[in-house]
């Protein structure tokens, strides 16, 4: 991106606001009937309960909701505990997750500080964790791409065909990186926290892209929840995860700016190549006889006097971002 001029900028912005606008109108096909539905489902819900507790005013069932979407999980243990038992999120597991959310910037959104005191923490450690987090991704995707790099120079099918040898290692690659980092987390999850397969997968990738709506987490389910050393393992997994899925996503900006370039590219050679045509064009059809008329020459007997054109006196034939004079000698 270094050294990207205007006009490849203000492409590149067109090109995003259209993707964002076909998005929009994607996730609207997909996702508005259904809300609307589950709006109508709401609706219906809530006008029987009242119709069936006709104690129970609008007003209070407001006031129950409103604090009910506080707090999801609170709300869900106090209606589930029958022995008076208070949780406790912030133990070492807990936190633990919190903390990686924060430096990772995943930002679940199911754990925030309450306190003024933990809200100022938060931010002082988000400061300094982001940046350490970041050299450390950087540093374990820089290993991952050293390994990568000695698995594609394998020979598995022959010398003679080096292009089929470096597509099975870039298959080898991606089942690798998949395998270890989606499916084998992925088959755990579906495991503990009985997700199918299709929802382990959307996790795991809105979890290691950073999106983390925090629809799906990780150690909330009641088989999970409380069991410390799961829930440090899967965070784990989130860092060396992060590695991996930015190294692919470098990997796909750099393909996508190549391309891009050489569509660029193309576009000028044409260009500069048809101006050249012009100007042999313009040297072949008499270009000494236009010079003659513009008084940039003088004839001395029957040989014309040497004459160089500097840029001021002929417009400059512009190629790409440089201008270029003439210089005619011995018309």
């Amino acid at each position: 991106m270094d050294g990207m001029d205007g006009r490849k900028l203000f492409l590149l912005i067109i090109v995003l606001v259209i993707y964002l606008s076909l998005g929009s109108v994607m996730f609207r096909m997909l996702e508005g009937e259904a809300e609307t539905q589950r709006q109508r489902s709401l609706d219906s819900f809530l006008k029987t309960f009242l119709s069936n507790h006709t104690c129970v005013s609008i007003e209070a069932l407001r006031g129950v909701l409103s604090k009910a979407t506080e707090d999801s999980v609170l709300v869900e243990f106090a209606l589930q505990n029958t022995t008076h038992n208070q949780i406790d999120r912030w133990q070492f597991s807990g936190a633990f997750a919190f903390a990686v959310s924060v430096v990772t910037t995943i930002g679940y959104g199911n754990m925030a500080p309450y306190t003024l005191a933990g809200k100022a923490a938060t931010v002082a450690y988000a400061l300094i964790g982001i940046p350490v987090t970041l050299i450390l991704l950087n540093a374990l995707g820089e290993k991952l791409a050293a390994l990568f790099a000695k698995i594609n120079k394998l020979n598995l099918c022959s010398k003679s065909t080096p292009s089929i040898n470096k597509t099975v290692n870039m298959v080898l690659i991606v089942l690798f990186g998949v395998c270890l980092m989606f499916v084998a987390p992925g088959f755990i999850f579906t495991l503990v926290e009985e997700w199918n397969f299709l929802e382990t997968l959307y996790f795991c990738f809105i979890t290691l892209s950073t999106i983390g709506f925090g629809d799906y987490i990780i150690a909330t389910h009641k088989n999970s929840s409380g069991n410390d050393a799961y829930t440090v393992i899967g965070y784990v997994w989130v860092l060396f995860g992060l590695a991996y899925l930015s190294l692919v996503i470098k990997y796909i900006t750099d393909v996508l700016m190549k391309k891009a370039n050489k569509v660029v590219n193309q576009r000028h050679f044409k260009r500069v190549e048809g101006e050249l045509t012009q100007l042999q064009s313009l040297v072949e059809n008499g270009i000494k006889d236009k010079l003659i008329k513009s008084g940039l020459t003088q004839k001395r007997g029957s040989h014309d006097k040497v004459v160089t054109i500097s840029a001021s006196k002929l417009p400059d034939i512009a190629i790409g971002n440089t201008a270029y004079g003439v210089e005619c000698t011995h018309l």
